[in-house]
C-alpha cells in the first residue's frame, strides 16, 4: 500500500501522461475539409480575417473537360471556414464580379484581392474582404490597378502590396511592370506606384513570396507569339528578390541563384517556413510539360523545393502526398497551416480538396513520457522533503544542512533562467561572442562577496539580507529593501513563466495556457511542501539537465556538420562569429569597456542585495561552506559560458551547412526547436523538461523568497511574538498565494498581451532594486552613511537611471552601474548634509566586523 504522501505522487504521474498523450501532434500534410463543390476551382483567392479562412472566385469546367469541348465558367462565390470542425460555409456576400487568376493576400485582418479576369476580359479591380459578425464585408473604394491584369504574381510585405508581371488581355504578351501599393495609408492617400524596373524577363504565373521583409519572385512563363498567331510559352528558372526601401522607387532588385527546375504556377505566395526557408510545393516543371495529352496526363509534380535564404541554396524538401500537387492555386497561413485550397490537379481538371501543411515538428510519445516523468520527479522531491519542514528555519533555510556544492549549483541555477538558457544561443547565433566578456565578470564578483559581504550575512545570524539594513541603519531602510524586493519579484513572476511558455508551446504544440498552468501548479506544490530544500535540489537537477542538454546538442550538431569541429572553427572565424572584443569607445554599443563595467555591476547587484541569491548561501552550515558554494557557482559559470555561447555558434554553422534543415522563424524558439527536431526521442523530452524546470525554478525561488522576506521583515514587525508554527503556516499560505498569482498573471499576459505593462513595472522596480546594491555598499564600507542619506540615495539613483534610459542612448548594460554609483554618491553626500547623531553603526561596518 502507498503512504498518504506517495499516493498524490503516483496519481499526478499518470495524470501527466494522460494529458501529454492527448496534446501530442505529428507534422504532416493534412487534408482539410473540402470546398463544397463537385469540381473545385482554379485561380481562387485566399486569406484570413479575424481568424477565419476566406476563399472564393476561380474557374472550372463543370460540364465537360476542355479537350472534350467543355466551356470554362468563372465564379463569384465566397466561402469561409471558422474552424476545421465546422467546415466551410457559403457567404451570402458575393464578389463584385465573377473572378479568377488574381493576386490575394492578408493584411490588417483583411483579405486583399487584386486584378484577375472573367470570361470576357481582365480587370483592374482592387477590393478587400473582412469577416465580421458571422458574415463577409467587402470594400471596393480603393485605387484600382494602373492597368487590367491577370495571371500576375504578388505578395504583401510589411503592409506593402507588390504586383509583378501578368497579362493585360487574354491574348496579350506578359508584362514586366512592377506595381506597389502601400496598404498602411488611409484610403484617400493610397496610390499605386510603379516600382524599380524588374531585371528579369516578362512573365506570367510566377511564384511570389514574402520572407523576412523581402519580396521574392520565382520561375513562371515568358510568352511569345507563334507563327499561327497563338501564344507560346517558355518555362523560366530564374529567381529574384526585391529589398524594399522607405521610398518604393528606391528599392533594389537582386538576382539570386536559379532554381534547379521550373515551378511555374505553384501555389503562391510560397510558404515562409521557419527562419530561413521559402518552400515551393509542386509546380509546373520541364518533365510535366512534356506530357502534351491532357486526357492521359499523370498529374503535376509532387516534390517540394525550398530556398534557404541564409545559405542562399536550393534544397529538395521531400514529397507531398501522392497526387496532392496543385497548380494555379493560392495559399494562406491559417491556424498553424499553410493552406492550399483547390487548384488544378491536371490540365483542365480541378479538385475540391484543401490541403494544409502543418508547421510543427512532432514531439513524439517518448518525449511526452520523459517530460511527464521529469515533472513527476519534481513533485516527488517536494513530497520527500515535506516531512522535514516543521519550523521556519527549516522552511526558509533548509535547516542549514545543504552541501556547499548543491548550494553553489542552486545559485547558478537560479541565475540561469529558462529565458537566459534560450536567449544566449539566439544572441550568439545572430551576432558573436561579445556578450561573453561580461559573463566572465562573475569571477571578479565572487572574491568581493566572499571577503566583504559574506561575513555580515553569516555572522549576524540573519534570515534575509534586509535584516542587516535595520541593524546598520533603521527599520525604514529594512522595509524599503524588503518591499522593493517583493514588488520586483511580483512583477517578474508572470513574465518568467509566460516567455518560456511561448517557445515551449510552439515546439510541442501544447496549449500555452496548459503549459503555464503545469509549470505554475507543479512548482507551487513542491515549493509549498518542501520549502527551500526542495527548491535547491530541484535546481541542482535542472542545472545538470540543462548543461548536459547543451553539451549533447553541441555534439549532435557537430556530428552532422560536414567537416565537424574544424568546419565550425573555419566558418566561425571567416564570418567573425567568435568576435569577443570591440575596442570602440561607443557607449551605445556592447563594446569592451561597456561589457566589463556593465556586467561587473549587473553581477554585483544580485549577489550583494537580492534575497533569492543570498538566501541560498545561508542554507549551508557555516561561512567556509558558503564561500565554497559561491566559488562553485563562479567556477561552473566558465564551462557554462563556453557551452551556451559555443552552442549558438555551432547552431549557426549547423543550419548554414545543412540548408535543408528548418530553423524556427521565431528567434526565441531557436534552441527548443532544434532540440525537438534533432535530439533523440526521449532525450529531447528531457531537455525540454529542463526548460520547464528552469521556468519553474524562477517561480519557486520567487515564491519561497517572497514568503521569507514577508514573514521575516514585515509580518514579524507588524505582529511580533507569534509562535513559530503560526509563522510557518502563514509562510506556506503566502507561498500558495504567490504561486497562484504568478500563474494567473502569466495566463493574463498570454490572453491579453499586456506584457509591456509588466516590462515597464519591472524596469522601474529594477532600477530601485539595483540601487539596493548601493545601499549595501554604503552600509558596509562607510561609517558616515545614515538612513536618511541612503533612502535619498536609493530614490535619486533610481530616478537618474530612469532619466538616462529615457533620454539618452546609453547602452542598457550600463544602467546597473549608473544606479549603484549614483546611489552611493548621492547617499554619501546627503548623509554628510543630514548627519545622524543617533547613528546605528554599532560596529556593523566591514572595518569592525572582520575583527570578530
Amino acid at each position: 500500500m502507498y503512504s498518504t504522501l506517495e499516493k498524490p505522487f503516483f496519481l499526478s504521474f499518470f495524470l501527466i501522461l494522460f494529458v501529454f498523450q492527448a496534446v501530442g501532434k505529428e507534422v504532416v500534410w493534412e487534408v482539410l475539409p473540402a470546398i463544397p463543390d463537385k469540381e473545385g476551382f482554379a485561380g481562387m483567392f485566399a486569406g484570413t480575417s479575424n481568424g477565419v479562412l476566406l476563399v472564393g472566385g476561380g474557374a472550372n469546367f463543370p460540364e465537360k473537360r476542355p479537350w472534350e469541348g467543355g466551356e470554362k465558367f468563372w465564379y463569384d462565390e465566397i466561402y469561409f471556414m471558422e474552424d476545421i470542425e465546422t467546415g466551410w460555409k457559403l457567404s451570402k456576400q458575393k464578389l463584385p464580379q465573377k473572378l479568377g487568376y488574381m493576386v490575394s493576400g492578408t493584411y490588417k485582418n483583411k483579405v486583399w484581392v487584386i486584378g484577375g479576369n472573367d470570361a470576357k476580359a481582365h480587370t483592374d479591380l482592387v477590393i478587400s474582404l473582412a469577416y465580421q459578425n458571422g458574415e463577409v464585408v467587402i470594400e471596393n473604394d480603393y485605387p484600382q490597378l494602373p492597368v487590367p491584369l491577370a495571371n500576375m504574381t504578388g505578395a504583401i510585405v510589411n503592409g506593402i502590396l507588390y504586383v509583378l508581371g501578368g497579362q493585360q488581355t487574354p491574348t496579350g504578351l506578359a508584362e514586366t511592370k512592377f506595381y506597389i501599393l502601400d496598404l498602411n495609408r488611409n484610403k484617400e492617400d493610397m496610390k499605386w506606384v510603379e516600382g524599380p524596373i524588374f531585371p528579369g524577363k516578362a512573365r506570367i504565373q510566377a511564384v511570389a513570396a514574402s520572407h523576412k521583409d523581402v519580396f521574392y519572385v520565382f520561375s513562371g512563363f515568358t510568352l511569345h507569339h507563334n507563327t499561327d498567331g497563338s501564344l507560346g510559352r517558355k518555362l523560366l528558372k530564374d529567381a529574384y528578390r526585391f529589398i524594399p526601401s522607405e521610398q518604393p522607387k528606391e528599392g533594389i532588385w537582386q538576382q539570386i541563384n536559379n532554381l534547379p527546375r521550373g515551378v511555374a504556377a505553384a501555389p503562391s505566395p510560397a510558404f515562409s517556413l521557419g527562419g530561413d526557408h521559402i518552400l515551393i510545393a509542386g509546380g509546373l516543371d520541364e518533365e510535366t510539360l512534356k506530357h502534351t495529352d491532357p486526357a492521359s496526363h499523370p498529374g503535376f509534380l509532387d516534390k517540394m523545393l525550398a530556398y534557404n535564404t541564409n545559405a542562399e541554396k536550393w534544397v529538395e524538401m521531400g514529397d507531398m502526398p501522392e497526387g496532392s500537387s496543385r497548380v494555379t492555386a493560392p495559399s494562406a497561413f491559417w491556424k498553424g497551416f499553410w493552406v492550399v485550397p483547390n487548384g488544378e490537379k491536371g490540365p483542365g481538371v480541378r479538385s475540391p480538396k484543401v490541403m494544409g501543411l502543418a508547421t510543427q515538428n512532432p514531439f513524439g510519445m517518448a518525449n511526452w513520457l520523459t517530460l511527464g516523468a521529469y515533472l513527476a520527479c519534481m513533485l516527488g522531491i517536494g513530497f520527500y522533503f515535506s516531512k522535514r519542514e516543521n519550523t521556519t528555519t527549516e522552511y526558509f533555510l533548509a535547516g542549514k544542512r545543504i552541501p556547499w556544492w548543491a548550494a553553489g549549483l542552486s545559485i547558478y541555477g537560479t541565475q540561469l533562467s529558462a529565458i537566459t538558457f534560450m536567449a544566449i544561443p539566439v544572441i550568439v547565433y545572430a551576432t558573436n561572442w561579445r556578450l561573453a566578456v561580461g559573463s566572465f565578470m562573475i569571477l571578479a564578483i565572487v572574491p568581493l562577496i566572499v571577503k566583504y559581504y559574506l561575513p555580515f550575512f553569516r555572522r549576524l545570524n540573519i534570515t534575509t539580507a534586509y535584516q542587516y539594513l535595520e541593524l546598520r541603519f533603521d527599520i525604514r531602510v529594512r522595509l524599503l529593501g524588503s518591499l522593493t524586493f517583493i514588488l520586483l519579484q511580483l512583477a517578474r513572476m508572470g513574465v518568467v513563466l509566460y516567455l518560456p511558455a511561448i517557445a515551449i508551446s510552439s515546439v510541442t504544440n501544447m496549449d500555452i495556457f496548459l503549459c503555464i498552468a503545469i509549470m505554475g501548479v507543479f512548482s507551487t506544490i513542491y515549493t509549498v511542501l518542501g520549502g527551500m530544500e526542495a527548491v535547491i535540489w530541484t535546481d541542482v537537477i535542472q542545472v545538470v539537465v540543462l548543461l548536459g542538454g547543451a553539451l549533447l546538442s553541441i555534439f549532435i550538431a557537430i556530428a552532422n556538420i560536414d567537416g565537424g569541429f574544424s568546419t565550425v572553427i573555419e566558418v566561425g572565424m571567416r564570418l567573425d562569429k567568435f568576435k569577443l572584443i570591440d575596442w570602440s569607445w561607443d557607449y551605445t554599443q556592447l563594446v569592451f569597456w561597456v561589457a566589463i563595467i556593465g556586467f561587473f555591476f549587473l553581477n554585483l547587484i544580485p549577489y550583494s542585495s537580492d534575497q533569492v541569491v543570498i538566501q541560498r548561501y545561508l542554507t549551508v552550515k557555516d561561512e567556509k561552506e558558503a564561500a565554497k558554494s559561491l566559488w562553485t557557482n563562479g567556477l561552473i559559470t566558465i564551462p557554462g559560458i563556453f557551452l551556451f555561447f559555443g552552442l549558438g555558434t555551432v547552431l549557426f554553422v549547423y543550419y548554414l551547412t545543412n540548408p535543408e534543415k528548418i530553423v524556427s522563424a521565431n528567434p526565441e524558439e531557436l534552441l527548443p526547436y532544434y532540440i525537438v527536431a534533432e535530439l533523440p526521442l526521449g532525450i529531447a523530452g528531457l531537455v525540454i523538461a529542463g526548460i520547464f524546470a528552469a521556468s519553474m525554478s524562477s517561480l519557486d525561488s520567487s515564491m519561497n523568497s517572497i514568503a521569507t522576506a514577508y514573514i521575516t521583515d514585515i509580518h514579524r514587525y507588524l505582529k511580533p511574538g507569534l509562535k513559530d508554527g503560526a509563522y510557518l503556516k502563514l509562510a506556506k499560505t503566502i507561498t500558495v498565494i504567490m504561486g497562484v498569482f504568478g500563474t494567473l498573471t502569466a495566463i493574463w499576459i498570454a490572453a491579453t498581451e499586456v506584457g509591456f505593462i509588466f516590462d515597464f513595472f519591472q524596469k522601474l522596480l529594477g532600477m530601485i532594486g539595483g540601487c539596493l546594491a548601493g545601499v549595501f555598499i554604503l552600509a558596509i564600507f562607510s561609517q558616515r552613511a545614515n538612513s536618511t542619506g541612503v533612502v535619498i540615495g536609493t530614490l535619486s539613483g533610481a530616478g537618474i537611471t530612469f532619466l538616462v534610459s529615457k533620454f539618452t542612448d546609453v547602452n542598457g548594460y550600463l544602467y546597473g552601474a549608473i544606479g549603484v554609483l549614483s546611489c552611493v554618491a548621492i547617499g554619501f553626500i546627503f548623509s554628510l548634509i543630514f548627519p545622524d547623531s543617533k547613528s546605528q553603526i554599532k560596529g556593523l561596518t566591514y572595518k569592525s566586523i572582520i575583527k570578530k
